[in-house]
């Protein structure tokens, strides 16, 4: 059973390891085995060989990570084992998070973002993600320095909705809140999409002309058009609908714009537009299972390869986790069973996040080294240290 959680991580990997020369290879099937055995992208922490410095081996992991180009690999297996089960109203989930570096000063490309968790701002990375039926497509890293938010926001919808043949739901948080970008979507690249508003969206009632911010206006459903850059000219070309419903008792009511038909409910546009909370547990489960935080390679170009790694080992569990539930293999069935003794084990929920930590226990744990070299003398006989016992 254990073997099983090996092959298939090692066929998993072959993927994007086709064009890679063997050293190549070696090293990466050893960083992605230490993600999963140790949870941490820190390199020295992946270190398998003991009869090599932890040092000489992440020094070797980061050489062989800053030659080989993950990044497009591993989007390309992303978008290929989403191809064939996305469907007409399949959610695309678009959110952005942060790598927060507080301390970092060396680290290339590094930039001001704002830390979510701690709601400061402080030196990190802010990456764009996707999800799609659980699986993170898209992992990005915003250059701030060279494109604005919007273009690579644009050029990552662009990419997958034609990889898509325009299939899906692409659905947004009130921060991508932005009428230009709306416009994009809607006459550029021509996809359907959900995005909430925030409360100060100026807005235009097409039945009456009214010009009003959507936080004064009562629940129900409008068709509305937007304003232009400047706020003084009516855009015409375009109507959207706004759903304004209060979903939850206690709560300040739910605006969200759409330019889907109207033959889809106001309830059945919240329900779709709440499925966006698939990416948040998605960056949640980067940031807890893997400790996306605790990366610290120097070189970007290293940088944004571990970072592809992280990415695919999170959808190769997401993608092991389906199918042990779909398969009716005996082998794959003994898996199941195998994890739903760990669960009982460790009282822990049946989701993705336990099955992550069982997928970890499968594997052979790394070696850990002793602080002291094995060839040291010891100043006290072997009867002596067993009495006095470990330190």
């Amino acid at each position: 059973m254990i073997k099983y959680i090996q092959d298939l991580i090692r066929n998993h990997s072959r993927n994007i390891l086709k064009d890679c020369t063997l050293p190549q290879k070696k090293a990466i099937s050893e960083v992605i085995r230490g993600l999963f055995t140790a949870g941490t992208p820190v390199l020295r922490h992946l270190v398998q060989d003991e009869n090599k410095t932890a040092k000489k081996q992440a020094e070797k992991y980061s050489y062989h990570l800053g030659n080989t180009n993950l990044v497009e690999k591993v989007e390309n297996y992303a978008l290929n084992k989403i191809k064939y089960s996305i469907r007409k109203n399949t959610i695309i989930a678009y959110d952005l998070t942060d790598i927060s570096k507080e301390c970092a000063k060396k680290m290339e490309k590094i930039s001001r973002v704002f830390d979510g968790s701690k709601r400061k701002v402080t030196n990190g990375y802010t990456l764009h993600g996707v999800g799609i039926n659980n699986i993170l497509v898209r992992l990005k890293v915003h250059l701030g320095d060279k494109y604005t938010l919007n273009q690579i926001r644009k050029s990552i919808v662009k990419e997958i909705s034609e990889y898509c043949n325009k299939k899906g739901i692409w659905v947004f948080d009130r921060g991508n809140d932005d009428k230009q970008f709306f416009k994009d979507l809607h006459h550029f690249l021509k996809v359907r999409f959900i995005a909430r508003l925030r409360l100060n969206r100026i807005v235009v009632i097409k039945e009456t002309g009214v010009i009003i911010q959507v936080e004064k206006l009562n629940p129900g459903k409008y068709e509305v058009y937007l304003l232009n850059k400047n706020n003084n000219k009516v855009n015409t070309k375009s109507t959207f609908t706004l759903i304004i419903s209060k979903h939850l008792r206690d709560k300040t009511p739910i605006r969200l714009i759409h330019n889907l038909n109207s033959n889809y409910s106001s309830e059945e546009i919240v329900t779709m537009y709440l499925q966006r909370w698939g990416i948040e547990n998605i960056f949640k489960r980067v940031k807890t299972k893997f400790n996306l935080e605790k990366i610290r390679v120097l070189k970007y170009e290293r940088f944004v390869s571990l970072l592809a790694l992280i990415q695919f080992a999170v959808i190769v569990s997401s993608i092991t986790f389906i199918r042990i539930q779909e398969s009716t293999n005996q082998l794959v069935i003994g898996v199941l069973m195998l994890y739903e003794k760990h669960i009982k084990k460790k009282s822990v929920s049946f989701n993705i996040d336990s099955f992550i930590s069982f997928m970890k226990s499968c594997l052979k744990p790394l070696i850990f080294r002793n602080k002291s070299p094995s060839i040291q003398i010891n100043l006290f006989p072997k009867l002596q240290l067993e009495k006095l016992g470990s330190f």
